[in-house]
């Protein structure tokens, strides 16, 4: 079984000297996302995020908050995929669970099937904070919420995963 382990800290609680060349996910909700995250994303974390603020396909509405999880230690040497493979498994469970970001346009990198078809399994390991939550709401995870892939006939992979189905707010 192919185990990669995420855990996530609000920006707030980051030293930006623990971001330098590190690849990881993002979760970034700015001030209009209630309910669900603006935008899930992955990468060499300051370039992406710099990159966010530069570019016009992107508008957030500030002030902006949301977690990072940095992707390191990896046995494999493949930082790169497995924070690509987060990072789909992420946008699958925020699909399936109406919590889809506004801005992702993509439904990420498939590399999740590369890292499931060599070892037979995959399964991430979420710790820290929950990421699907609002910040402003958020609490540091009692237990890991897991997401394990399976294989599947009818899809490309099926996944498990310890979210329930967002509740509604009444504004």
């Amino acid at each position: 079984m192919y185990i990669i382990k995420a855990t996530f800290l609000r920006f707030c609680d980051l030293h930006i000297s623990n971001l330098f060349d590190m690849n990881g996910v993002y979760v970034i909700w700015d001030s209009q996302a209630i309910a669900r995250p603006s935008y899930i994303g992955e990468g060499h974390i300051l370039k992406r995020l710099s990159d966010h603020a530069r570019t016009s396909d992107f508008v957030f509405s500030k002030p902006i908050d949301g977690y990072i999880a940095t992707v390191s230690g990896s046995t494999q040497n493949v930082h790169k995929t497995e924070s690509l493979a987060v990072e789909r498994l992420l946008l699958d469970v925020a699909d399936v669970t109406d919590r889809k970001p506004a801005m992702n346009s993509h439904p990420g990198n498939s590399s999740v099937l590369k890292l499931f078809c060599r070892s037979g399994q995959l399964r991430i390991s979420i710790s820290g904070y929950d990421p699907l939550i609002p910040p402003q709401e958020g609490r540091t995870l009692k237990r890991s919420k897991i997401i394990n892939v399976l294989p599947s006939k009818k899809y490309e992979y099926e996944i498990e995963h310890d979210w329930s189905m967002r509740r509604r707010r009444v504004i």
